[in-house]
């Protein structure tokens, strides 16, 4: 499995530019050799600029990243340099930083049935909800015709958390100021996490291969499908989960059980719900996670994709509130809403024209916690040369938090470029 790489010198844009919250890369689809070696290289820089209510905000980044791979080994870096701004027009007050940090540093062995890597790495588990986070650990994934497992286990730190100070741009949307925010420790040890997915494919005959995708989420495999049962209702998966976090600054100890399935109805419609309880003392709830996709093919190459998302959580308990941390929702461009406040809903629509590389999205989040909070964003974007993805995006945000008149707009442009 090839990976992305990058080195990056970074010419910072005049005016107001925003990076990307999750810190995508899109590297691995860039890579070049090293004469005739297996050392792989590439770079991306990303720039973009935009207006948020009364702020101007900006960022500016770059990456670097160097692969050598031989047949089921890999052992990548990625790693870079990011600049970020925030302007009032008002008041004419300026904030901006900049920093050096580490994307991604792991090995990985990618097997016929197995997956291993350790290190700094893209962490998830096969369900739909608990895990989607950068973890300092071990992560490992088994898959055969009928059984899918997948565990993980390490430590999380602000330095490289998709929420954290390098892969992150939050700093930069905070105009609510009485928010709940997961904790992330400082340094590493102070927040840890270990969790496990056991799944049963029923009926499905499917050849593991190896995958790649933005994220580097390193699942190892995809499923050859059956299309025969794509037009009826057909059970795909059905697995347990069990998840916990642990360390210094984890005050309430806690542990998470529960089931999850992908269930293909008629129409091809994919139905993906999951169930899962909290156990704690005195922090007992459930959560309720259900998902419906849906993707539609049209004759002259088109494709349009729809998903319906519900994210809930029952109390048992007085005062009890989620403890997951690094499940990282994130719905919505601004907003970024996140376990602390479901019940979360979230609609998601996206129209791709492959010929001439251009994809139009449309998308709803609303959080109905104990404050109300909104918001729809509109998204243009396009490739130019096979190298440039321009993306222009439009929102409005409300919520009875904001300070002025309960709503705000964002608009900005965001270039990404690989080298």
């Amino acid at each position: 499995m090839k990976r992305g790489v990058g080195l990056i010198i970074i010419t910072l844009l005049a005016g107001n530019l925003y990076g990307q919250w999750e810190c995508r890369s899109k590297l691995n689809a860039f890579l070049k050799p090293v004469g005739e070696s297996n050392l792989m290289w590439g770079s991306e820089l990303i720039t973009s600029g935009g207006m948020l209510s009364n702020y101007g905000i900006s960022n500016a980044m770059a990456l670097l990243a160097l692969d050598y791979s031989t047949s089921n080994s890999t052992f990548y870096f990625e790693g870079g340099y990011k600049y970020w701004n925030q302007t009032d027009f008002e008041n004419k007050n300026i904030f901006s930083n900049n920093r050096w940090g580490i994307r991604e540093a792991l090995y990985s062995y990618n097997g016929n049935t197995l997956n291993f890597s350790v290190g700094l790495h893209s962490a998830s588990l096969n369900d739909n909800f608990l895990l989607n986070e950068r973890v300092l650990g071990a992560s490992y994934s088994f898959r055969n015709d009928r059984w899918k497992l997948k565990t993980t286990v390490g430590t999380v730190s602000k330095d490289f958390a998709r929420n954290g100070t390098f892969c992150s741009t939050c700093y930069l949307y905070d105009i609510i100021q009485d928010r709940s925010y997961n904790q992330i420790g400082n340094t590493l040890g102070e927040s840890n996490l270990a969790g496990l997915t056991l799944s049963f494919l029923p009926g499905k005959k499917s050849i593991p291969q190896s995958t790649d995708d933005s994220e580097f989420s390193l699942d190892g495999f995809a499923p050859m499908e059956d299309n025969s049962s794509k037009k009826k209702f057909h059970v795909n998966e059905i697995g347990i989960a069990s998840y916990t976090e642990f360390g210094d600054i984890i005050t309430s100890n806690f542990l998470i059980n529960g089931l999850f399935a992908k269930i293909s109805l008629v129409g091809d419609i994919t139905f993906v719900p999951e169930i899962l309880l909290q156990s704690g003392e005195n922090n007992n709830g459930l959560f309720s996670v259900l998902s419906l996709n849906k993707e539609y093919f049209w004759s002259n190459t088109h494709k349009s994709s729809f998903t319906f998302s519900y994210y809930g959580f029952q109390a048992f308990d007085e005062n009890v509130v989620p403890l997951n941390r690094f499940s990282n929702l994130l719905a919505g461009e601004v907003l970024r809403l996140d376990v602390p406040e479901t019940p979360i809903f979230l609609f998601a629509a996206k129209h791709t024209i492959p010929n001439i590389k251009t994809h139009f999205k449309i998308q709803y989040a609303r959080s109905e916690s104990t404050s109300t909070m909104s918001e729809l964003d509109v998204q243009i974007g396009k490739i130019f040369f096979n190298r440039l993805q321009a993306n222009l995006i439009t929102g409005y945000i409300k919520s009875n938090l904001l300070t002025n008149e309960n709503e705000a707009f964002l608009s900005r442009i965001e270039l990404r470029l690989n080298f």
